[in-house]
């Protein structure tokens, strides 16, 4: 069974059309037992931003602010949501400088391979969904299975691991 870990990019286009959308809405729609969701506290928190400045720039009105996040809020109680911890941010610290990556998505990147590591022992696989050029070539330097919600080949193995 896998744990499919989202970041802010692929969690995005289950709230917003998108391409891409069509596989992050499957996923929902059939995780079966024995397969669950995760993510890091930087995503809530990233999502939540993202809305509530949309709100601000009158792209979105205070009806739409409030159903986003109260689908949001609902939606998100079977993941698993990671905290940054210290170790989180200190092994962050060195992703910055391994892949030149920008604060926040090495901070994703240290959360999904601390849970992969940590289901590893397990038995458990973890799987990293992710729509960010940078990030996902980042997440197969660092020997994660990476799955691109707008690639058709990550579509049809997304399908196959959820059988």
């Amino acid at each position: 069974m896998a744990i499919f870990y989202l970041d802010t990019s692929a969690l995005v286009k289950r709230y917003k059309t998108e391409e891409g959308s069509d596989i992050i809405d499957y996923l929902y729609d059939n995780l079966s037992k024995g397969h669950s969701l995760a993510t890091s506290f930087l995503t809530v928190l990233e999502f939540v931003s993202a809305i509530r400045r949309l709100l601000k720039a009158n792209r979105i009105s205070h009806s739409d602010f409030e159903t986003i996040s109260s689908t949001f809020s609902q939606e998100l109680e079977p993941f698993l949501i990671r905290s940054i911890e210290d170790k989180i941010v200190a092994d962050a610290l060195s992703k910055v400088v391994t892949h030149a990556l920008k604060s926040a998505d090495s901070i994703q990147l240290s959360t999904v391979v601390e849970l992969r590591e940590m289901m590893e022992e397990m038995g458990e696989k973890v799987v990293f969904v992710c729509d960010d050029e940078e990030l996902m070539k980042a997440g197969g330097r660092e020997n994660l299975e990476v799955i691109n919600p707008r690639e058709e080949e990550d579509k049809r193995k997304l399908k196959q691991m959820l059988r």
